[in-house]
C-alpha cells in the first residue's frame, strides 16, 4: 500500500515538474488545495478516483500514466493466479488498477471493493463515460436522481458528468469492475 501511494505521488510530481507547473498551478486547475496535492505527491494519502481524474486532466494525461511503472506496452496480460493486492483510498474503497502498464489506453479499468462500514458518501462527477459491472455482492447505486439496486452480474453505463455514487452496500461487501474514460 505505501509503495502504491508513493509511486502515484512520484509520477504526479514527475509529470508536473516536466510540464513546469507548480503545485498551486495544478491545484487551481483541479479545484483543490495546494496542501492536498502536496500530500498526494508526498505519498501521505491515496486520493479518490475522482481526484485522480482531475489531476490527470490538469496534467493532460490519464490515470494509467499516474500509476504506471516503466515503459508503455501494447498489451497487458494478468493471469488469474497472479496475486495483486488492491489498496485503500481515502474514500473507503479498496482499488485494484488494471493494465496500468498500458499508459495510452482510452479506457481506465479498475476493480473496486467496498464494505458497508468503509463506505463514505462521496459524490463523483467527471468528464467521460463509465461502465460498472458487479462481480459479487449488492449495492444501491445512484446516477443523477435515479437509484439502482445492483447485484452480481448487473451492469450500468452512464455519462459520468452526472453525480454518481454508492449510497448503500447491501451485502458484506460489493466487488465491481469500473471502466471509465
Amino acid at each position: 500500500m505505501a509503495a502504491q501511494k508513493g509511486r502515484i505521488g512520484l509520477h504526479i510530481r514527475k509529470l508536473r515538474r516536466f510540464q513546469e507547473l507548480t503545485l498551486q498551478n495544478v491545484a487551481d486547475k483541479c479545484g483543490f488545495t495546494k496542501s492536498l496535492l502536496s500530500k498526494i505527491e508526498g505519498g501521505k494519502i491515496v486520493p479518490a478516483m475522482s481526484t485522480l481524474v482531475k489531476i490527470a486532466g490538469a496534467l493532460n494525461t490519464n490515470i494509467a500514466a499516474l500509476m504506471a511503472e516503466g515503459d508503455n506496452v501494447d498489451s497487458v496480460f494478468i493471469p488469474a493466479h497472479q496475486k495483486i493486492k488492491p489498496f485503500p483510498t481515502e474514500s473507503g474503497y479498496a482499488v485494484l488498477p488494471l493494465a496500468v502498464e498500458f499508459t495510452q489506453k482510452k479506457m481506465q479499468p479498475f476493480i473496486f471493493t467496498v464494505r458497508p462500514e468503509d463506505l463514505k458518501d462521496k459524490v463523483n462527477s467527471h468528464l467521460g463515460e463509465e461502465f460498472i459491472f458487479v462481480l459479487e455482492g449488492a449495492m444501491e447505486f445512484r446516477v443523477g436522481d435515479q437509484v439502482y439496486i445492483m447485484r452480481s452480474r448487473d451492469s450500468i453505463f452512464f455519462n459520468s458528468v452526472q453525480d454518481h455514487y454508492i449510497s448503500k452496500v447491501l451485502s458484506d461487501q460489493v466487488v465491481y469492475l469500473d471502466i471509465f474514460n
